[in-house]
């Protein structure tokens, strides 16, 4: 999926800046994706990769900060309404079609102190639905990984006996050819790819995580000693749990989200099993704490990936 397609990518509140040569201007604290510059065929998925950390990056940034501040305007308009004047209301209108065409109707009017209590209520379930917003924005980054390491590596997800199959392997090996072969592989691969994103979709991302990292056979950063793949995976699980409450409207937690919450690779999160689901702030900074620090981690994996051995960039994250 393009940005141009994506709404996530819409609002862009943490744009990546790309600095070349030696950007002795900027501290070293600054520089928090590292591109890989292909020698040869085989690592040309890698610089693509790697060209796209900072802009994964961006996007779990900017989709976190889209929540915070809607939070930070809930807040503030719960001050303004709680000392309207008596006199003064807030009005809210939706679509009602009393004559056959959609019109703008009253809903609601509020006294400023009704309207505070309403934004307050309000607030208290925003962090939720950004928690779903940014596993989202999880789900857009791990295909698009996985849809730049299968693009250049397909054997896996063109083999099969059918008709179809053998006319994508065809197109595959023609590429080269000529300009035409190259866009007649590429809008072949994309339809691929899609039928498997779909179906890959219900198998969840702990699972696709793992498997692309497997397929890919990335490691964990050399300098990484206290978490690993699978300890990512399960983070990745009790992230998707949460996400799975607030979208089915669960009014307590679960003794699975629980037992996932408290460990000492579950950020923040303090879920207590059979208490009522209470979405904070901290629980969504957490989820982008942990989408930083896996984006580090893929940086560096792809790094010591393409350098055959140990590569620990200065500045970089030294554990996750």
């Amino acid at each position: 999926m393009t940005a141009t397609q994506n709404l996530r990518r819409r609002a862009v509140l943490a744009p990546h800046t790309y600095l070349t040569g030696n950007p002795t201007s900027r501290p070293v604290e600054d520089i928090t994706n590292i591109v890989w510059k292909a020698t040869g065929d085989e690592d040309k998925w890698i610089e693509e990769a790697t060209q796209q950390i900072g802009e994964w990056r961006s996007l779990s940034r900017s989709v976190y900060l889209r929540w915070a501040i809607t939070i930070n305007a809930c807040e503030l308009a719960k001050n303004r309404y709680r000392d309207l004047p008596k006199d003064q209301s807030l009005q809210t209108k939706t679509l009602r079609i009393p004559d056959g065409d959609p019109q703008q109707a009253i809903l609601a009017v509020w006294p400023g102190a009704d309207a505070a209590r309403h934004y307050e209520a309000t607030t208290l379930l925003i962090a939720a639905y950004g928690v779903s917003d940014l596993y989202g924005a999880i789900e857009d980054i791990l295909f698009e990984f996985a849809e730049i390491f299968y693009r250049h590596h397909p054997k896996d997800l063109i083999q099969g006996k059918e008709p179809e199959d053998r006319m994508i392997r065809k197109l595959w090996y023609d590429r080269g050819n000529s300009d035409a072969a190259a866009a007649a592989w590429l809008d072949a691969w994309q339809v691929r790819y899609e039928k498997w994103r779909r179906r890959k979709i219900y198998d969840g991302l702990p699972r696709l995580l793992r498997s692309v990292f497997r397929a890919a056979d990335l490691k964990r950063p050399s300098n990484y000693h206290r978490t690993d793949i699978d300890t990512w995976a399960s983070t990745l699980e009790m992230i998707a749990l949460l996400r799975h409450h607030v979208t089915h409207g669960a009014p307590t937690v679960s003794r699975e989200l629980a037992d996932l919450s408290g460990g000492p690779t579950s950020l923040t999160f303090d879920f207590v099993a059979d208490q009522p689901l209470d979405v904070k702030l901290h629980h969504l900074q957490s989820v982008e704490c942990f989408v930083d620090q896996l984006l580090s981690a893929l940086n560096i994996s792809l790094l010591e990936k393409a350098n055959g051995g140990p590569l620990v960039p200065k500045g970089a994250a030294k554990a996750l």
